[in-house]
């Protein structure tokens, strides 16, 4: 009877293990932002729509630039936090 007993606090030990180090283990949540987008303004050549939007506002939400070429042949500028 007392090896029974050795030997299922042994069993409930690793369990534990295993139960501790599987939760410390798991990852947390992923944080989800969402995408904004605002158009600044139309240019009619690449060159003035990217040094405006190289030199754009110092807003911190604002990081990056895009100059989209629209149905007109000019070029649209949007500022975005993605």
């Amino acid at each position: 009877m007392r090896i029974k007993s050795f030997v299922m606090a042994g069993l409930l030990a690793a369990a534990a293990v295993a139960g501790v180090s599987a939760s410390a283990t798991a990852s947390a949540a992923p944080e989800y932002r969402t995408v904004e987008t605002i158009w600044v303004g139309t240019y009619s050549t690449y060159a003035a729509c990217s040094a405006d939007g190289e030199y754009g506002p110092a807003h911190p939400d604002w990081k990056y630039y895009e100059c989209v070429l629209n149905y007109d042949g000019e070029w649209d500028l949007y500022y975005s936090t993605w």
